[in-house]
């Protein structure tokens, strides 16, 4: 696609940085076992010191899980928007149609018959 849009030296690294954001935006989300520590977790066991009512990775209620997860993808959506912004500052006119004609074709399901004459 960096061809048929025409992206040149100068705009290649804020081309790579949209490409690189909607690539992390659109991966799955790892899934993990109810109650199991994310990955990123420390693997340090609570201390016998913490509350009862201090929360913790192990005694997260499902719909906070889901708030983290909420969250995260937010802040994946707003570094995607940032990167669109600035793709967006040093594409030509010409490019950016080419972009939003290519990025149609991507998208799924039936599409209508175009005026060939």
């Amino acid at each position: 696609m960096e061809t048929l849009i025409g992206i040149r030296s100068n705009q290649l690294d804020a081309w790579r940085n949209y490409t690189s954001a909607l690539t992390d935006f659109l991966a799955f989300p790892r899934h993990r076992q109810p109650g199991s520590p994310t990955p990123s977790d420390d693997a340090t066991p609570p201390s016998d010191h913490d509350g009862d009512n201090q929360p913790d990775k192990q005694n997260e209620l499902f719909g906070e899980r889901m708030a983290d997860f909420a969250l995260d993808r937010a802040a994946e959506a707003a570094v995607l928007k940032d990167k669109a912004t600035a793709l967006r500052s040093v594409l030509t006119a010409d490019q950016l149609a080419k972009l939003e004609n290519a990025e149609r074709s991507l998208a799924p399901g039936p599409r209508p018959f175009s005026n060939r004459r």
